[in-house]
């Protein structure tokens, strides 16, 4: 175990990772729940659709199945992509006890025959993890800007891509060695006759990752600004469907991280920082793919808010006007709190994130 090592800043970090990421991005999607729930929303049947119609074999037509049969409790992308991150967490946490972050060599050999074998299962759990993720969040822009479909087109392409990918990289990691079990009990010679080149499939989810993690941090732009709003909700707009291309610069790190060490065999060392990366590229993602909804959560409260406050200064102007003589500028002062109200009550983003939900989405007069 861990604990019979010395002091290591890496094995304390993976485990500090994996316990801040488990919790942070469980409310996140609990508030996405939440929201749907509150505001009688389906459970995103079009993220799941995406998901269907890519492939992962047996996997999608389960979830095509539960959809028709389930209805409202239909399964979303988030919702999977969710529970994927906590076992991708959980198995963080294994290695952690199994030798990540100390030396391979300084291993006892039950401990680097673990630390392989959860390194196999950590790589198999990361293919739809990362796919489902992505879903998430390109399912957003597809649903909100529906009416551009020569725009949309692209998205659409993008993820018959990155289902096809995930699929065959899924297949690839499953079968990377024959027998599987070489992965974790054979021998250096063995691994290199018998298994295919692990580090190139890192390296390719790695390139993958990060040139769709770009995308998704640019494509909002040239979708957004052709909107008729005004520069400051534009940017609003952009800041939160581009929020999930923070995960860019993880992507980048794991692709330099994959180049630089990948003539290196000090797994143990090697793989939790691997681990750590896609952490933060899927905790990242996960939580962008939420803010539309917590947006409309936050949005609610305010309106909620600025009503009450509506009513209860209409009901000091009209106990005013029965006492005034000056009706006429009573009567005004009631025009002018409502004009009021019908200003605040725009949600900025509201309009447009809810339409993932069944809101209408967004319209201009230009459209494409």
């Amino acid at each position: 175990m861990a604990s019979s090592h010395p002091y290591s800043a890496i094995n304390t970090i993976n485990l500090a990772t994996q316990c801040l990421c488990i919790p942070i991005v469980s409310i996140f999607v609990a508030l996405r729940f939440y929201v749907r729930f509150r505001f009688r929303m389906g459970l995103g049947a079009e993220d799941c659709k995406f998901f269907a119609s890519g492939g992962l074999g047996i996997v999608s037509s389960i979830i095509v199945a539960l959809e028709a049969n389930l209805g409202y409790l239909a399964l979303d992308a988030c919702a999977v992509a969710w529970a994927l991150f906590i076992a991708y967490c959980a198995i963080g946490i294994v290695l952690g006890q199994n030798g990540g972050g100390y030396h391979f060599d300084e291993l006892t050999p039950d401990e680097q025959t673990n630390f392989k074998k959860f390194t196999w299962i950590s790589t198999i759990i990361y293919c739809p993890m990362a796919l489902c993720v992505k879903i998430a969040l390109l399912a957003i822009l597809t649903r909100i800007f529906a009416p551009y479909r020569g725009k949309v087109w692209f998205i659409y392409i993008l993820l018959a891509g990155l289902c096809i990918y995930y699929t065959i990289a899924l297949v690839i990691k499953i079968r990377i060695c024959n027998p599987v079990s070489l992965y974790w009990q054979g021998t250096k010679e063995e691994i290199e006759d018998s298994c295919l080149d692990q580090r190139a499939a890192f390296l390719a989810d790695a390139v993958i990752s990060a040139i769709s993690d770009m995308v998704i941090l640019v494509l909002p732009l040239p979708l957004t600004w052709s909107l008729q709003m005004s520069r400051n909700r534009k940017l609003r707009v952009i800041g939160i469907l581009g929020a999930g291309g923070l995960a860019t610069g993880f992507s980048i790190y794991r692709v330099v991280l994959v180049s630089r060490d990948q003539e290196s065999y000090d797994l143990s060392m090697f793989f939790i920082r691997v681990i750590m990366s896609g952490n933060a590229e899927a905790g990242i993602g996960l939580v962008c793919a939420c803010l539309p909804t917590v947006n409309i959560l936050i949005s609610h409260y305010r309106k909620a808010s600025s009503s009450k406050r509506y009513d209860s200064s209409n009901s000091l102007v009209q106990m005013r006007a029965r006492k005034s003589p000056h009706p006429a500028h009573s009567a005004s002062h009631v025009s002018t709190i409502h004009d009021y109200e019908s200003q605040t009550d725009h949600s900025h983003f509201t309009t447009a994130s809810g339409a993932l939900h069944g809101i209408e989405p967004v319209r201009t007069e230009d459209r494409t």
